[in-house]
């Protein structure tokens, strides 16, 4: 009989290390030992619950349903003793030893009764009842003795299930946490962000109610921003807040939270000071767990985990779980709210500037407009002020030449003296029609081939009575050892010399130098006019080539010599610059392409 009993012991352990769900290990269980052990009518097994109760669970075949049956500690002395010396207990008569709750005794007519600790992790895991049904139980110290053998078995089987399960439980999680992360990684609008957050976090917490608030600094306020509920809506969530306005003054629970940046779990929220138990009636909150929301070492909100209408027990890892996804949603959301802002910021400005340019185009338009009229009015001026100017010209030399009659020496000075007045206003005039023709895209090169150190003979020529009358030393270096013929619109090119010549004429005192140097090298012609004058101001320097601009107001001028030779030399491909110290003189150089391969 003992050999059979160890050997059954041993096949029935085997049974219940094959399964892996508890619900399946403890029917084999109870069916081993009512069946194969004690021979016994009921066998029970009562599964321990978190009020430190017994709620029937597996039976083997009991005349009423045992998971509506509930063991209270409180009420049966049996099983107090049971659970206060974690070992087995045998009560041989229930009339006698009145230790058994009487009104189970009664309902299941227990005559006799077994009760054995289910011990896992050193704590009562659950209770097991052996006994038969309206009569003595006839069991042997031996049938005792395997039963708890079994038990102990049963519960190492319940233990590696339980770790397994956690095991199991554990894996998913960080399944669960990196799935979160990673969704968070790309979510890249606030909405998404929320959406993803608010997936996961119902997984994690298993709650259909998740808030999040942010914090408002300045004020110490918490506002409401997004919710996830199925017990209120959004209005109905914000109007609520509205009329609490939870701040970190009246509600210690955040004000922790938020300054001390850690998680907080209540189970009965009324049974701690710290929560503002106005705002919990409000939404009837029974217990609630809270996040804080950090990025950028700062606090900019909270995440509030409520049960609503019922106590809930946190488990720190719980708390723990749920932080981490808090602590990926905060700084995905904070770089999402970032980006967005910069976002608007920047549609804002875009739309700015597109009404800005708009406003610009316009008046781009009116410029062009008042320039054409500008450049007309300037070419029908000139040519209107050609005809009279070159009509008083040919009488003034026709009196000089004194072909009306003889003149005295002061009618010839007079005579002198206008001549040069009229020759001064019709380069003026002329550079207005050159100026004219170049704004309205009209002007164009007269090609010619001529050799260059002529060119320059003649613009010395011409200046030679200037320079004497100031008594200047002029300077020509010119290579005569090469070919100096050039392709170029001759008459423009002396008008760029002449002009050159001209401004260092005006610019060099008396007894001062200037100097022009040309240099041939391969197709490139370039030309240098040096004077020691007074040299160009730095700050008036970027403004040469503009048109109109004069760098001496009390010299004459139209201000365009300098602008139109810069666009003559362009025109002919070549390109016009200039280097000058204030009272150290001034070196104006230009290159043009001699037009030869």
């Amino acid at each position: 009989m003992e050999l059979m009993s160890f050997q059954k012991l041993f096949q029935m352990t085997k049974v219940i290390n094959s399964q892996f769900e508890l619900s399946e290990i403890l029917q084999v269980f109870v069916d081993a030992i009512a069946g194969e052990i004690t021979q016994a009518d009921l066998v029970g097994f009562f599964l321990k619950q978190p009020d430190g109760t017994f709620k029937g669970y597996k039976g083997n075949k009991l005349p009423v349903d045992i998971t509506e049956l509930l063991i209270d500690p409180k009420e049966d002395e049996f099983v107090r003793d049971i659970l206060r010396n974690q070992s087995s207990d045998y009560i041989s008569d229930t009339s006698v030893d009145l230790r058994l709750d009487q009104s189970k005794r009664q309902l299941l007519k227990i005559k006799s009764i077994l009760g054995i600790p289910v011990i896992v992790d050193n704590e009562v895991f659950g209770l097991v009842f052996v006994h038969d049904f309206g009569k003595p139980m006839n069991i042997t110290p031996e049938q005792m003795e395997v039963t708890e053998a079994f038990v102990n078995m049963a519960s190492v089987a319940i233990r590696n299930i339980r770790m397994f399960e956690q095991r199991q439980l554990l894996m998913e999680k960080q399944q669960l946490l990196l799935d979160a992360t990673k969704a968070l990684s790309e979510s890249l609008s606030v909405k998404d962000v929320l959406n993803t957050f608010f997936h996961y976090m119902r997984k994690a917490s298993g709650s259909k109610d998740i808030g999040i608030h942010l914090y408002n600094e300045k004020e110490h306020t918490i506002e409401p921003y997004q919710l996830s509920s199925e017990n209120v809506t959004m209005d109905e969530w914000k109007v609520k807040h509205r009329e609490v306005k939870l701040t970190i003054e009246n509600d210690r629970l955040l004000y922790e939270v938020i300054t001390e940046k850690k998680s907080a779990a209540i189970e009965d929220v009324y049974a701690d000071p710290r929560p503002n138990h106005k705002a919990f009636v409000s939404f009837d909150i029974k217990s609630i767990m809270v996040f804080p929301l950090v990025a950028k070492g700062s606090v900019y909100g909270v995440v509030a985990i409520p049960s609503i209408g019922k106590q809930r027990k946190y488990e720190a890892s719980l708390l723990e779980f749920c932080q981490s996804i808090s602590d990926a949603t905060a700084t995905a959301l904070s770089n999402a709210q970032h980006t967005e802002t910069l976002d608007h910021s920047v549609h804002e400005r875009s739309i700015e500037l597109q009404q800005a340019n708009f406003k610009l185009e316009g008046l781009v338009r009116e410029l062009e407009h008042l320039n054409e009229l500008k450049s007309d009015f300037i070419a029908t001026l000139s040519h209107e002020l050609r005809t009279p100017i070159t009509a008083v010209k040919g009488s003034v030399d026709i009196l000089g030449k004194g072909i009306l009659g003889d003149l005295n020496d002061s009618q010839k000075d007079l005579l002198d003296i206008a001549a040069k007045s009229i020759d001064r206003l019709l380069d003026q005039v002329n550079e207005l029609l050159d100026f004219a023709k170049m704004e309205n895209g009209k002007f164009e090169l007269m090609y010619t081939e001529a050799d260059f150190n002529e060119i320059v003979k003649e613009s010395v020529h011409i200046v030679q009575s200037l320079i004497n009358k100031k008594k200047l030393v002029l300077v020509v270096e010119t290579e005569v050892d090469k070919d100096t013929v050039v392709r170029v619109d001759k008459q423009r090119i002396l008008q760029i010399l002449l002009n050159l010549l001209s401004n260092a004429i005006k610019f060099t005192p008396p007894l001062g130098v200037i100097t022009i140097r040309t240099k041939f090298e391969d197709s490139l012609l370039t030309v240098e006019v040096h004077d020691n004058g007074i040299g160009i101001p730095f700050e008036k320097q970027k403004n040469i080539f503009t048109k109109f601009y004069q760098a001496n107001n009390q010299i004459n001028g139209t201000g365009l010599g300098l602008a139109i030779s810069k666009q003559l030399i362009e025109l002919h491909g070549g390109r016009i610059w200039f280097e000058s110290s204030e009272g150290q003189g001034s070196v104006f150089k230009f290159t043009l392409p001699t037009g030869k391969e």
